[in-house]
């Protein structure tokens, strides 16, 4: 979600994008400190939900030091315009700064209109991911050269500084603007345990991100771990995968299978035969009659489509089995998965992951039918579990809010003895860049996938994105991800409805 004036907060939305591992952003055009309430507003959610409470004070201070810079650095390339100057020439950039500060404080108001004008605002982007909270301060003003050897240079001035007091009383540079704050903010970073590592300021695509990135602490995710595993463990009533299913699965990977083998599995079930029948029936093939053998439906299907349908197969009869009346989520996996799919096969044109990829996106949000399936009995258990572990009740209730779906849905499929690119699909699907490089496309297409289902369902916008992975498809601007998006959902919905209802 993105706000662009200062109202009030939406605890929901800011939850659902810790939840959903993506940024939270707020956008500002006008005044930075008017939007101060607010960002400590979402500041303090974030906070609560990744168990951070005690660095409110500290991490509020750093991130307005470095909204209060991107104001000053967008209102500074106004004022070397007006005034004819080329931040980029070292005799310009000195010549113009001995008054900048000086005409921004009593002209406030004219470069703000002027900014408002041109355009120019600063996004500031809350995400927790991969066990860190990050916070990402973007202006609309590349770092001039100048700039960045004075940045660095009182990074380094700072490492030899032991305590507020000397950084204060320390002789800086007037003249420039993120001079001593940023040596205050590094002072700021260390009094809560963290390195100049954790702050950085580089360009980016025409624009200067300031980020700081604070890790979660190894308590809260020890105890997060210890949670979810003791509830997966806890669900008896949720079982292994259909025994025949499992089976099947098994027996299309093996390449000495044959078509006979399988046909005859599949007649000894009569539920597996209708299942097959009916795919094979369906608009999509577009048969000129009807098939009403197994081995003809099994050579038409092929072994690896069949492999999919199995996937496909064992899932609904668990949502059916355990929750079913959750037809939205099987209809949001089903095009979660057929999008995946189509980005292997039509962006990466990696037909050998084409399986992986449809079957990770079905079984991607599997995690969510833990909780749902979950009775007050065994609620009440969990609770007494973290009594006796110490462990906060808000962690638990974070769990049942969903907020770990991903981890409950990789430890589900572990228990189910999947292969690990599945298990990785589904535990890395909010969390891309964490995957790891053996199954890093297959992780990417899901995570696209899942992704481009949200914007369409306004739960995401493009700038929530990773553009990291954007960049590995291609995408590099929100018109060529719209055309993308478009390309996809006009490939799915030319698919016959029976996908939908299987």
């Amino acid at each position: 979600m993105t706000l662009r004036m200062p109202i009030n907060r939406n605890v929901a939305d800011i939850q659902r994008s810790v939840r959903n591992s993506v940024p939270y952003m707020i956008r500002i055009e006008g005044s930075a400190p008017d939007f101060f309430p607010v960002l400590d507003s979402v500041l303090e959610t974030f906070l609560a939900e990744t168990g951070q409470e005690k660095i409110q004070e500290v991490l509020s201070y750093c991130v307005k030091e470095l909204i209060l810079n991107a104001e000053k650095a967008n209102a500074k390339r106004v004022y070397f315009e007006e005034n004819g100057l080329d931040i980029s020439k070292r005799e310009d950039y000195e010549k113009g700064m001995k008054a900048f500060h000086g005409d921004l404080s009593e002209n406030l108001a004219h470069f703000l209109q002027r900014l408002r004008e041109r355009e120019m605002s600063i996004d500031v982007a809350f995400h927790s991911t991969g066990g860190a909270l990050a916070v990402y301060v973007r202006n609309d003003a590349v770092l001039a050269p100048l700039e960045q050897a004075r940045i660095k240079e009182r990074v380094v001035r700072a490492r030899t500084f032991r305590s507020f007091s000397e950084a204060l009383a320390t002789s800086v540079d007037h003249t420039e603007g993120a001079g001593l704050g940023i040596m205050i903010l590094l002072q700021f970073l260390k009094s809560i345990g963290l390195g100049e590592e954790a702050f950085s300021v580089a360009t980016e695509k025409e624009k200067t991100v300031s980020s700081i990135v604070v890790p979660i602490s190894d308590v809260h995710l020890d105890q997060v771990r210890a949670v979810t595993e003791a509830l997966v463990r806890s669900i008896e009533s949720l079982p292994h995968f259909p025994d025949n299913v499992t089976t099947l699965i098994r027996l299309t990977e093996d390449e000495n299978i044959s078509v006979a083998d399988i046909s005859s599995r599949i007649s000894n079930d009569p539920s597996l035969t209708a299942e097959v029948l009916k795919h094979v029936n369906s608009a999509y093939y577009g048969l000129p009659s009807r098939v009403n053998g197994i081995s003809q439906a099994v050579r038409l299907i092929g072994l690896r489509s069949l492999h999919q349908l199995m996937y496909s197969f064992g899932f609904h009869i668990i949502l059916d089995q355990h929750h079913p009346q959750m037809r939205a989520l099987w209809e949001h996996s089903v095009r979660t998965a057929a999008y995946a799919l189509l980005l292997a096969r039509d962006v990466k044109r990696r037909a050998e992951i084409l399986d992986d990829v449809y079957v990770a996106g079905i079984l991607h949000d599997i995690g969510f039918i833990a909780v749902a399936t979950m009775n007050p009995g065994k609620k009440e258990a969990m609770r007494r579990f973290c009594v006796e572990k110490n462990i906060p009740a808000s962690v638990l209730e974070r769990l049942f809010f969903g907020m770990h779906h991903a981890d409950i849905g990789a430890l589900i499929a572990q228990k189910w003895n999947f292969p690990d690119q599945l298990i990785e699909g589904i535990r890395y699907h909010h969390d891309p860049l964490l995957a790891s490089s053996a199954y890093r496309d297959i992780v990417f297409c899901v995570y696209l996938a899942n992704a481009v289902c949200d914007v369409e369902h306004g739960l995401l916008s493009y700038q929530q994105l990773d553009q990291s992975v954007l960049g590995d498809f291609g995408v590099r601007t929100e018109a060529r991800f719209q055309d993308l998006a478009s390309n996809l959902r006009g490939s799915f919905d030319a698919r016959p409805a029976e996908l939908l209802r299987r």
